[in-house]
């Protein structure tokens, strides 16, 4: 039992940011293309984690439901190169053409059904690994979910309960939007407070643990020992309502209408065939 859930260690769910997979691929490929590396990718994952059960998941078209709360959503980021995209199509037709189960959900991104659905898991008693590029899925981290972040600037690294925490300050993986809600999040072009780093953000969370209790006691704040303690209580009572909506564009949502059971992911129903399959493995895409 772990948290009250009863674990089977023979149910592995390995979940797939299907959109981070495809840029990752693309970007460290010359020519760039999606295929090769994408597949290669999930070859090892399957490999490295021997898991029972797999899901893929992608991006819809925007917008999503956060570009219609703040229009500023991800404004910063650069066009999709030209080609990716057509990439990412041929990616479902070949995930389709070996029945591995993948989803889409309009109007939600990727992040929120990688997070219902490693919620659902945990549920059934399954132990899941998330694979991704976002660091914002920390946030889903707990004793049976863990999340593997992969980059092209690092070694892949795997994030339990305590490595996420490391990462944040000390704190814990459901904090984190509270964090991202006052430090902000420049690659999601969210700004946060005005004013408030990750130091200050950090330490008012620190000492409160989430941002509702952060703002029961401003006044409090205001005299805690940290620099700039008076200015700090007074930019986060100027901007609680910038806070709060902050919050709620970080908060990975984990109950998206996804109409898929579990049970029919087992890689065993699908044509990866990972003992036999070591040319496919390794790219081979025709073969």
């Amino acid at each position: 039992m772990t948290n009250g859930l009863s674990i089977n260690a023979e149910k592995k769910l390995l979940l797939f940011d299907g959109h981070a997979l495809a840029f990752h691929s693309w970007f460290t490929s010359y020519p760039n293309e999606v295929m090769p590396g994408f597949f290669r990718m999930v070859g090892r994952a399957i490999e490295r984690h021997d898991p029972t059960h797999l899901i893929v998941t992608f991006d819809p078209p925007p917008p999503t439901f956060r570009h219609k709360l703040y229009p500023d959503y991800k404004a910063n980021r650069p066009p999709v190169p030209e080609g990716l995209l057509e990439d990412c199509d041929r990616v479902r037709e070949r995930l389709k053409s070996l029945d591995v189960v993948f989803c889409t959900v309009q109007g939600y991104e990727a992040d929120d059904v990688l997070g219902t659905l490693s919620t659902r898991a945990s549920v059934s008693g399954f132990q899941t690994m998330i694979l991704t590029s976002d660091l914002d899925l920390l946030q889903l981290v707990s004793p049976i979910t863990e999340v593997e972040v992969f980059s092209q600037y690092w070694a892949k690294r795997s994030f339990d309960v305590e490595a996420a925490k490391r990462r944040f300050g000390g704190l814990a993986p459901e904090n984190i939007p509270d964090y991202k809600a006052l430090a902000g999040d420049t690659s999601d072009n969210l700004p946060g407070v005005p004013g408030i780093g990750a130091v200050a953000a950090t330490a008012v969370l620190g000492e409160y643990g989430n941002l509702d209790k952060v703002y029961e006691n401003l006044e409090a704040i205001s005299k805690l020992p940290i620099r700039g303690a008076k200015r700090v209580s007074r930019l986060l009572a100027e901007h609680r309502e910038q806070a709060f909506l902050m919050r709620t564009l970080t908060t990975i949502v984990c109950d998206v209408p996804v109409d898929l059971d579990l049970d029919g992911t087992m890689i065993e129903k699908t044509g990866l065939e990972v003992v036999e399959a070591k040319p496919w493995l390794a790219g081979n895409l025709d073969a």
